[in-house]
């Protein structure tokens, strides 16, 4: 499959479009020529195509290559004169190169006695055989039944003759109904002044899905690797991801060439350049394979590993092979260094990988490793200090003692397991477990081993396994246990396990005093739990916050946010991870102001710190804080970098979960078609895992899209199911319970707002927070008598202020200027309405907008955005309200308490609309209006 020519693939067929034409591709080895040239066979499926291709072996060869170019035509020639028969008949017979006359002058067109029999220079021989116009007129013959298309790759290759005969071919194409595409590496002196079509390196994004396309399953780290070595070559790209050892596809790398830890051998490769390389001169030969073991070391450092002159690298510059410059030595292609070091015996990689040590001093330690056979204790230390993963376990290789061992294969775990390297990580964390009986090194392994089983497994499996590792270090480092207890309670907050409660209780209460109060400082094995080493100074208050939490997850979301509140403060300090199980707890607090600047700033050291592998969660932190405050746009866009993140790394719980998210905020913009699609995937998912938060956030998402449509009825049946039924979660079902009520209360269900409106009013009560309180006295508003409400409603906006919230301050305008139409105070109405319509309009929110411009015309004010089309100009702005949600597939019940009227009052507006418009029923409406191609908040009303 061709990757990233959609360019040249719209040139050549173009040029296959036109009668006929000629055209050279040009560009290195690998870079897709012979691919374009089966694609134009391909759309040539229909005319006569002939092919040929060069090589070194048969260069020499006179007309060897039109010889190949028209075998399959031999059935035809019997249309042409018997002596230009002759002449092709003689094509594949050896000729002494002696014998064949110099065809080519200095401007590349044949000599004029060259052009048929008889026809010569004074004085010259004459050379019966010429095949130049028996070619030219066996393709016109050809082209006379169709069209006819010539296919020549590797055209430096051919034998200069046969390029002389299509160069004459290639001037006189025209109206000949011939085509000729030739595809070459470099120049082609025969063929100049034909047009050229030159092949660069493809875009990075086609260069990645060949790597995905030739091998499956390799991580993004490497993934990128790869695609930064082969420099936009197709088939560099091919056999780097085809070579590289399984151990490089979980993540295993070095700043060496990737070639360097193969375990197999490139064909490809050798068949290029193996014979160019073994014609070197021994010292040359060296020196590349010094280049080929560290690519990323200077001229000045290769000549000073074997005390070489630049003069040394002239054989290898004649032959084409490398580019020397004076800080710098390039090869032609990356599989030539491939080759370089696949062709060297083991003792010359090694004799290589010594002499580099001598002089790249930055990568010094990396060359001692691949050099050394055996266990080596002082480079086993130096790659510790390194502390990337592949230093770490290529230390941990090194190491006899098991217990060191085992540390640096923990602490290689937790470094795979912060990149995303999920599989890899595991493996690593295994080989500690089995090594170790150290406490501390066991707790490290078995937190990575949670993860892992948190992001492909199952959060209940997690969830115990972090309280077994817990229990196991308690009494020898307070610290780490309780970071661990953190840890189960949020990963339980995904599980559906209630039973988990009454364990963390336990895990809560049987934690040691001393790290409930203040507890006392990690042992240094506690380091290995982060890259960065724990933070002791967080210890004492997520002890303290501990029964709060639990309390919290096993179902009761009141317990108290003091203790969350003093997990925020600390956040900032903490290490990344840490951090993160700190803002996703401090989020519950609903704290928008500190969720924006807490998401911000992880997520900025995720990226900075290249934790691949902890961005995912850090960017769904993020796009919740900005869903909070109602920044839509910026939530979608960090929500889908996440999930696609997410779903590169093999996080499928991730995935799952960060679908609802987007579903939820579709929801809020009004997309349909991705709410829904991201819903279902995320329900699909939760159907067969252990995943009960996502399927919450989904069924939310569900029911926020058909509150915002004005679906009152399906939108109770989602978020009662969240609320309290089977999708129910503890925490989200405190966010949705505002939809909820709103929801029921449009539907005329006021038995359906009673348990929501508890929970919000407790949540008010329990976190303190200023727009939390509004939405509670909004939705109390919405359920209260009319002599009640104006009072709790007033309270609500007052409470909002200039909040961060926007969102929820324009619901509570929307609901007060309802409120206020419904009573006949249209006036008063309206501002309220504009302000909600407006902040809708800046955030996205396009059915709530729609919502709040339909209120606005129902008050009877003017907008001059679109004329009234004509069809509902009779109408007045309560029968066009009733109308447009009529035809959207409302019931009369729903219309009523989304307008506050009575069912028997929409009945007589349709009533009155129906003879207006000339229909009889609901579908013909629908019909009518969706030909109008207008939303009833944009159209000019009719005064009544």
């Amino acid at each position: 499959m061709l990757h990233g020519r959609i360019a040249e693939q719209a040139r050549i067929t173009r040029l296959l479009a036109g009668e006929s034409g000629a055209l050279m591709v040009r560009g290195e080895a690998g870079a897709g020529k012979s691919v374009l040239l089966a694609f134009a066979a391909e759309l040539a499926s229909d005319q006569i195509v002939l092919r040929a291709s060069g090589s070194p072996e048969e260069s020499h060869l006179p007309y060897g290559g039109l010889h190949m170019l028209l075998g399959t035509t031999r059935p035809r020639w019997k249309h042409l004169p018997a002596q230009q028969r002759d002449v092709l008949d003689q094509l594949g017979e050896p000729q002494p190169r002696s014998l064949v006359p110099d065809v080519v002058d200095r401007q590349g067109d044949p000599e004029p006695w060259s052009l048929a029999p008889g026809i010569r220079a004074v004085g010259e021989p004459a050379w019966p055989r010429s095949p130049y116009l028996p070619v030219w007129n066996l393709l016109r013959h050809l082209a006379g039944k169709r069209p006819v298309l010539c296919l020549i790759d590797d055209a430096h290759w051919l034998d200069r003759e046969s390029l002389a005969v299509l160069s004459f071919c290639v001037r006189r194409l025209a109206a000949a109904r011939v085509v000729i595409l030739v595809a070459a590496e470099g120049e082609v002196p025969a063929l100049q002044g034909i047009d050229e079509l030159d092949l660069p390196g493809v875009d990075r994004q086609a260069a990645l899905d060949i790597v995905a396309e030739c091998r499956p399953g390799i991580v993004p780290q490497v993934r990128e690797r790869i695609v930064e070595d082969a420099r936009g070559n197709p088939l560099a790209l091919r056999e780097l991801a085809a070579g590289i050892s399984p151990a490089q596809v979980e993540g295993r790398l070095s700043p060496l060439g990737l070639h360097t830890g193969w375990a197999g051998r490139s064909r490809r490769a050798d068949q290029l350049y193996g014979a160019c390389l073994r014609a070197l001169p021994d010292r040359t030969r060296f020196l590349l394979l010094l280049a080929a073991a560290d690519p990323a070391a200077s001229l000045p450092e290769l000549l000073a590993a074997t005390g070489a002159t630049p003069a040394d690298l002239e054989p290898a510059e004649t032959a084409g092979l490398v580019e020397v410059r004076p800080d710098k030595l390039t090869s032609r292609h990356l599989l030539i260094l491939v080759a370089a070091y696949q062709s060297a015996p083991v003792s010359a990689r090694i004799a290589a990988h010594r002499a580099l040590a001598e002089t790249a001093s930055e990568r010094r330690v990396w060359h001692l490793a691949a050099a050394v056979l055996g266990p080596d204790e002082q480079i086993a230390r130096e790659l510790e200090a390194v502390g990337t993963s592949s230093a770490l376990e290529r230390a941990a290789e090194l190491t006899t003692d098991p217990e060191p061992r085992a540390r640096r294969y923990a602490a290689a775990a937790v470094a795979a397991c912060d990149a995303g390297q999920l599989r890899r990580a595991a493996d690593l964390a295994t080989c500690a477990t089995k090594l170790s009986a150290e406490p501390s090194t066991l707790a490290s392994a078995a937190r990575v081993l949670a993860t892992v089983e948190s992001e492909i497994g199952s959060p209940t499996k997690a969830t115990r396994m972090l309280l077994d590792a817990a229990a196991r270090i308690g009494d020898d480092d307070h610290a780490m246990a309780i970071v661990m207890i953190a840890d189960a309670i949020r990963l339980f907050g995904y599980s559906g396990d209630e039973g988990l409660a009454a364990e963390i209780a336990a895990a809560v209460w049987s934690a040691p005093a001393t790290s409930r109060g203040s507890a006392r400082a990690s042992s240094p094995a506690s380091s290995q739990v982060v890259r960065s080493g724990a933070q002791p100074t967080w210890s004492a208050p997520l002890a303290r916050s501990l029964p709060t939490l639990a309390k919290i997850m096993a179902g009761d979301p009141f317990s108290g946010f003091a203790a969350i509140g003093e997990l925020v403060e600390h956040t900032p300090a903490l290490a990344t991870q840490q951090a993160i199980t700190a803002t996703s707890l401090g989020l519950m607090a609903a704290d928008a102001g500190s969720a924006l600047r807490l998401t911000s700033t992880l997520v900025a050291d995720c990226r900075h710190q290249d934790l691949m592998g902890l961005l995912p969660y850090a960017l769904q932190l993020q796009a919740q804080a900005l869903m909070l405050s109602g920044r839509i746009a910026e939530a979608l866009r960090l929500a889908t970098e996440g999930l696609k993140l997410a779903g590169d790394l093999g996080q499928t719980h991730r995935v799952g979960h960060l679908s609802g998210l987007v579903a939820l905020i579709a929801a809020l913009s009004g997309d349909e078609k991705r709410c829904r699609a991201y819903a279902e995937s995320s329900l699909d998912y939760c159907a067969d895992h252990d995943a009960p938060a996502s399927a919450a956030l989904a069924t939310w998402a569900l029911g926020l899209l058909e509150l915002g449509l004005g679906r009152a009825g399906a939108a109770v049946a989602h978020l009662e199911r969240v609320v309290a039924g089977p999708a129910h979660h503890p925490v989200i079902a405190v966010h949705c319970a505002a939809d909820l009520v709103d929801a029921a209360v449009q539907a005329d269900l006021p038995g359906a707002t009673v348990e929501p409106l508890a929970v919000l009013e407790r949540w008010a009560g329990d976190t303190r927070q200023r727009w939390v309180g509004a939405v509670a006295l909004r939705c109390r508003a919405l359920t209260a008598p009319d002599g009640e409400a104006e009072p709790l409603f007033l309270g609500a906006l007052d409470l909002h202020g200039p909040s961060l919230t926007a969102f929820q301050r324009a619901r509570t305008e929307l609901a007060y200027g309802q409120w206020l139409r419904r009573i006949r105070r249209r006036s008063e109405a309206r501002s309220h309405l504009r302000a909600a319509r407006a902040a809708f309009e800046q955030l996205g929110a396009t059915p709530w907008a729609e919502r709040a411009a339909a209120e606005l015309s129902a008050s009877g004010e003017s907008s001059p955005a679109e004329p009234l089309p004509e069809a509902l100009r009779g109408l007045t702005p309560q029968e066009r309200h009733v109308v447009f949600l009529a035809a959207q597939g409302s019931s009369n019940r729903e219309i009523a308490a989304q307008l506050f009227l009575s069912p028997r009052t929409v009945g007589f507006h349709l009533y009155r609309a129906f003879p207006k418009l000339g229909i009889t029923s609901r579908t013909e409406l629908a019909d009518l209006v969706r030909q109008a191609a207008t939303g009833i908040g944009t159209i000019t009303p009719v005064a009544e």
